[in-house]
């Protein structure tokens, strides 16, 4: 199983035991970025489940249509990528 996206190598990731908040950093100078609500879900789906369907998955969490989601949730991790705080899985097996 391979995520969609995956923490940059540079990335703290703490996520409390409920799951319902990520915390992550680009160490070791932060800052700390906190995700709740979608945003845990929209992170965890995408680095932790398989790439395949984590839009879905997402989409299921909230009972709505992964079609009213996906173009916001993928603004959403591409932000992150461009934050540095994820990158795609494909093109970190590349390197």
């Amino acid at each position: 199983m391979t995520p969609a996206f995956r923490p940059a190598a540079d990335v703290g990731v703490t996520v409390s035991r409920d799951g319902a908040t990520v915390y992550v950093a680009r160490l070791p100078a932060g800052p700390i970025l906190v995700l709740d609500g979608a945003g845990a879900v929209i992170w965890a789906e995408a680095t932790e489940g398989p790439a395949d369907g984590w839009i879905d998955r997402v989409a299921d969490a909230f009972d709505v249509p992964a079609s009213g989601i996906a173009a916001d949730a993928l603004a959403f991790v591409h932000s992150l990528c461009g934050d540095g705080l994820l990158d795609e899985a494909d093109a970190v097996r590349a390197t």
